[in-house]
């Protein structure tokens, strides 16, 4: 039993810490400026502001808003006790609680006169004093009110009463009124002042303190009927005044311009404190009888001393600034956009904030961050900036509009859309630099946000319930949608679902990339302002009077979140899975926190499976947390929501296990395992690579990869180098002659059929024979051969150009014609497919003398004379038949003359030969005669 009592106290906790941990708590302090401050008790305590009402019951250490029944500013606070308190403001109206502020009663006097204070003579008689000369009377403790006539028209700025029956009253003109009755009759003391006048303080029945513009302090001691200036040492103006209640020498003065006074001797001198802040304090109270005095003022801010005024603690301080938009890129680092060129940075979750807003008038309405520091803002008159430093430099864009700008979308820092009113739709795909403006948005209606789901199909919403769709963004397709309510705000969960929300409540949902919407039905009817998912499942909705919204199935139903503001909310965004920002008028900040579950660290289960059922689990963080499984080509047969489950896996090849977690803050980061499933191994029907080799070299092989198969090699004649058990391997071939490649594919369902592919492995060829021919040859062609030896190609070359290879380059057997006379170096080289071998060389002498050998052999076919001769000789060819050329070359093988054989012609005269040796070349269709001549 008390284990049982153990563990239920562990779990109810557990469920305690999850609410607190899923509440939205604000960042910094109220940006609305303070008006009053009134204390009931020690401990209890209200502020009026600027649409705001704060409650402390801690004597100040902590506060919290209370609702207020309508957005006006009130000025002025009193409380008669805990519960009955009253608080008045602009355009007439008083607001009046009798459950201590838990819920406040808007009473509309008949005036639009801005109302200034309001003070409780007892709990049936109070009194309200405003502009205009205006004075108001309760005699049933604020529940209705009768107009009193106290004779000026100046606004009455300070109410204050001695006793039960003498009341005071400052004015705008510099006069004093006062009551001796209880408020029956009013009077105007003169205070030989003319500056306004704007509160008063008796400390007792005599002595009393009235403060005003241009430093002005006044000072009774006779009960107001003489006052005298008390030099202030200041020239601003000073709104408010306070004094110890039980040391009546202590007091405070508050002004404009963090004006600070302090008295120690009841108003004889005044000391300035300084502090660190130029805002304009507006009131000071006394906590009950301790020497704990409150100021408050513009932006929030809330200051207290200890020591009755002699220094000063700063408690709230807040940026009187609506935002309109932001986007945050981590959990900490955000930005916030608002009107008149309001740019915000935080990089610490909000703590602090860096105004780098910028000198503009433009009010902001968007913005959008496509890395941490590179983003764009638009705003009214179509402007639009884009920043690479986080918003330290600007360049303004031209986007050739005066529209106003509302949303935008960016898929990189180069290419994204902007829309606005009237329908305006424009693009960039250079960051700004130039924009084309979709003709086709096919709308006139103001649109609001625009989303892509991917580079083809995207979005826009606008007003009147207007959905547009396109495929490529050059044409915009007006969608039917269940709603004309005007849509603000879009967000995408998921590669085909989004959510557009708008005013009065409105929610619709796509799941088919925005082409059918269907409208989700709740409860609210506030006008929502922002919308955002953390993932297809989880999201948020921020609306008016501090209204946020969560949804864990993926926007089908949801639920209110306690906010603990009534400010409006204008935008949300989340920087991680478990922090979130959402912002709103009056500098509102608030931080969502809610620790979803840790990413899970590993899978635990076989990844290289045959065809099977396999267990997989991860570890668990606590309670509460539940997993949710899916499996890509199996089936889980058992226990998900567990951190433990069954699969039998269906398909093979590459498939995955993912797990995350989920807990009541919504999803953590999704785990991935991936598995290979695998069957019999196939056979292999190839080895792709080389069969044929050469020894000492590296070659690649491969065969079809098949996912989950190991790939075994072996090689005779060789080493696997590189790759061994996958689908790629380099192997070393240093054997010789024929050799096998063969490899065996196996995985966990067994092993494969061997496949085996024949290798000849080679040698570089060795050095040729010596080459047989004519070492000593004239002017001819000749022949010369090596030893062939097969698969060798031989490459033959001639040193100096003395000769050309005619026929047979490549074989073992070629024809060379000699053209110059000299010493020449024939040489051939074989090679094969791994590389050239040795060289074999011939040196080869061609003359002149050689060929006059020769001549001897034709010398009955062929006669010159005169030879030698001057020049000109005569050539008999008697006996040739067929001559097809006739050419005479000099010994450096050019051609001097050239002569066109006739058919029965035999004898032919040539003149004009050169001093030299020459040679005569006769063709005929079989062979070539050769005659030397010379010339003198």
């Amino acid at each position: 039993m008390m284990k049982m009592l153990l563990f239920l106290s562990l779990f109810l906790l557990f469920l305690d810490t999850l609410s607190h941990a899923q509440t939205w708590r604000r960042v910094g302090a109220w940006g609305n400026e303070l008006t009053g401050i009134s204390w009931v008790n020690d401990e209890v305590g209200y502020m009026s502001g600027d649409q705001v009402i704060l409650k402390t019951i801690d004597g100040g250490l902590s506060w919290i808003e209370q609702a207020a029944p309508s957005k006006a500013k009130m000025h002025g606070v009193d409380f008669f006790n805990e519960n009955i308190g009253l608080m008045v403001g602009e355009n007439g109206q008083v607001f009046r609680t009798e459950n201590a502020g838990n819920t406040w009663t808007l009473i509309t006097l008949n005036t639009s006169q801005t109302l200034r204070k309001v003070k409780f003579l007892n709990q049936i008689r109070a009194y309200i004093v405003g502009d205009n000369g205006e004075v108001y009377r309760s005699t049933n403790g604020g529940q209705s009110w009768a107009k009193q006539n106290v004779g000026t028209t100046a606004n009455l700025t300070g109410l204050t009463f001695s006793n039960v029956d003498t009341g005071y009253v400052s004015t705008s003109s510099g006069a004093i009124l006062r009551t001796v009755n209880q408020g029956n009759n009013w009077t105007t003391l003169n205070t030989q002042n003319t500056r306004p006048l704007n509160d008063v303080y008796f400390t007792n029945g005599k002595t009393g303190y009235a403060v005003g513009d241009n430093g002005t302090i006044l000072k009774t001691v006779d009960a107001g009927a003489n006052w005298e200036i008390v030099n202030s040492g200041t020239e601003r103006n000073l709104t408010g005044v306070a004094f110890n209640r039980s040391n009546i020498n202590l007091g405070v003065i508050v002004g404009t311009n963090a004006t600070l006074l302090r008295t120690t001797n009841a108003g004889l001198t005044f000391d300035g404190i300084n502090v660190n802040n130029t805002q304009n304090y507006l009131a000071a109270s006394f906590r009950a009888t301790s020497n704990l005095v409150f100021a408050v003022g513009t932006n929030g801010f809330l200051l207290s001393s200890t020591n009755s005024g002699g220094s000063w603690t700063q408690r709230l301080a807040g940026v009187d600034s609506d935002y309109t938009a932001t986007q945050f890129r981590t959990e900490n680092l955000g930005y916030i956009v608002g009107p008149i060129g309001k740019f915000l940075v935080t990089s610490n979750g909000g703590n602090s904030i860096v105004d780098r807003s910028r000198p503009l008038t433009i009010d902001f309405n968007n913005l959008f961050f496509t890395t941490n520091a590179f983003g764009y803002i638009i705003g009214k008159n179509g402007t639009a900036l884009r920043t690479s430093n986080s918003g330290s430099n600007w360049t303004s864009l031209n986007l050739n509009t005066e529209v106003d700008l509302k949303g935008i979308y960016f898929f990189n820092n180069n290419t994204g859309y902007v829309v606005g009113n009237n329908g305006f739709i424009t693009k960039t795909d250079n960051a700004g630099v130039n924009w084309d403006v979709v003709q086709a948005s096919n709308t006139t209606a103001n649109l609001n946000e625009i989303l892509y789901f991917d580079f083809a199909f995207g979005v826009v919403v606008g007003d009147g319930g207007f959905v547009g769709r396109t495929f490529g963004g050059q044409e915009w397709g007006k969608i039917n949608v269940p709603t004309t309510e005007d849509l603000v705000d879009v967000t995408q969960l998921d590669d085909s679902t989004a959510v557009a929300i708008g005013k009065k409540g409105t929610i619709i949902k796509t799941t088919d990339k925005g082409l059918s919407w269907e409208r989700i039905s709740t409860s609210f009817t506030e006008d929502f302002t922002g919308v955002d998912f953390l993932d297809e499942s989880v999201g948020f909705i921020s609306g008016g009077k501090g209204l946020i919204l969560k949804t864990l199935d993926g926007g089908e139903t949801w639920e209110k979140m306690t906010t603990g503001t009534f400010q409006d909310l204008t935008d949300l965004s989340f920087g991680s899975l478990s922090i979130g920002y959402a912002v709103g008028e009056r500098g509102t900040l608030f931080q969502y926190s809610c620790a979803v579950p840790p990413t899970p660290t590993l899978i635990f289960g076989e990844a290289n499976i045959c065809l099977s059922q396999q267990i997989y689990s991860v570890q668990t963080t606590g309670i509460g947390e539940v997993f949710d499984w899916r499996v890509d080509g199996g089936t889980i047969l058992e226990g998900q929501g567990s951190n433990r489950i069954v699969v039998r896996w269906d398909t093979p090849g590459r498939n995955a296990v993912l797990v995350r977690g989920q807990n009541e803050c919504g999803n953590g980061g999704t785990k991935g395992l991936e598995v290979l499933v695998s069957v019999e191994p196939q056979d292999i029907p190839e080895i792709n690579g080389e069969g044929v080799v050469c020894t000492g070299t590296f070659v690649d092989y491969n065969v079809a990869d098949v996912p989950g198969t190991e790939f075994v090699w072996q090689a005779t004649g060789g080493l696997i180098r590189e790759g061994q058990g996958t689908a790629n391997v380099r192997v070393e071939w240093s054997g010789i002659g024929a050799q096998n490649l063969t490899v065996t594919p196996r995985n966990p369902c067994g092993n494969g059929t061997v496949f085996t592919k024949p290798i000849a492995i080679q040698n570089p060829p060795e050095a040729p024979s010596e080459i047989e021919g004519s070492e000593m040859v004239g002017l001819v062609e000749q022949d010369y051969q090596i030893i062939n030896v097969p698969n060798t190609n031989y490459i033959w070359s001639i040193s100096g150009n003395g000769g050309t290879i005619i026929e047979g380059q490549g074989t073992n057997r070629v024809r060379v014609r000699w053209t110059r006379e000299g010493n020449f170096n024939l040489t051939v080289t074989p090679m094969n497919s791994c590389n050239t071998g040795p060289a074999s060389t011939m040196l080869v002498n061609v003359n002149l003398i050689t060929s006059i050998e020769e001549e001897r052999i034709v010398d009955t076919y062929i006669q010159v004379y005169p030879n030698p001769s001057k020049g000109n000789i005569t050539l008999s060819t008697s006996g040739l038949t067929d001559i097809r050329e006739i050419s005479i070359i000099n010994s450096l093988g050019q051609n001097l003359q050239q002569v066109k054989p006739s058919q029965g012609i035999f004898e032919y005269r040539i003149q004009g030969l050169p001093r030299g040796v020459h040679t005569i070349i006769l063709r005929t269709r079989e062979r070539e005669f050769y005659k030397k001549i010379i010339v003198e």
